[in-house]
């Protein structure tokens, strides 16, 4: 996967600005905390598209590109200001190296509860093979 490491677009005296997504169709934010050695996600989706935007802390993300036969679980670590894209058919797993908040940020709408229709667990992503 790549990290797009995220740089301020404008400093002055008063701080700094951040451009994070430009034009793509989001229709969700919220943030989410996770706790060193938690893990969260464990699944993938069939339509929504997501990113994760570090606000503090460190995480690592493993993911599996479920449309290849042969793809392997990939591991990437993300930092403060660090994001990664999660395409549809992507596995997903996301552990807390250190207590560590994130942006998460969806294509499809997450406060109707229609997203949990889209969301497909994966106990053994080793083991796992999409039918």
């Amino acid at each position: 996967m790549e990290i797009n490491k995220i740089k301020s677009i404008f400093s002055d005296d008063r701080g700094e600005i951040y451009d994070i997504l430009s034009n793509p169709n989001i229709q969700h934010i919220t943030i989410f905390t996770i706790n060193k050695n938690s893990v969260r996600g464990k699944h993938f989706h069939k339509k929504d598209k997501q990113w994760i935007f570090v606000l503090k802390g460190q995480i690592k993300v493993k993911t599996k590109n479920l449309l290849e036969k042969n793809s392997k679980v990939e591991e990437t670590v993300l930092n403060e200001k660090d994001m990664i894209f999660l395409p549809q058919y992507f596995y997903r797993e996301v552990i807390g190296i250190s207590n560590s908040e994130c942006l998460f940020i969806t294509s499809l709408p997450r406060n109707d509860g229609s997203h949990k229709k889209d969301t497909f667990a994966v106990d053994d992503i080793k083991s796992f093979e999409l039918n």
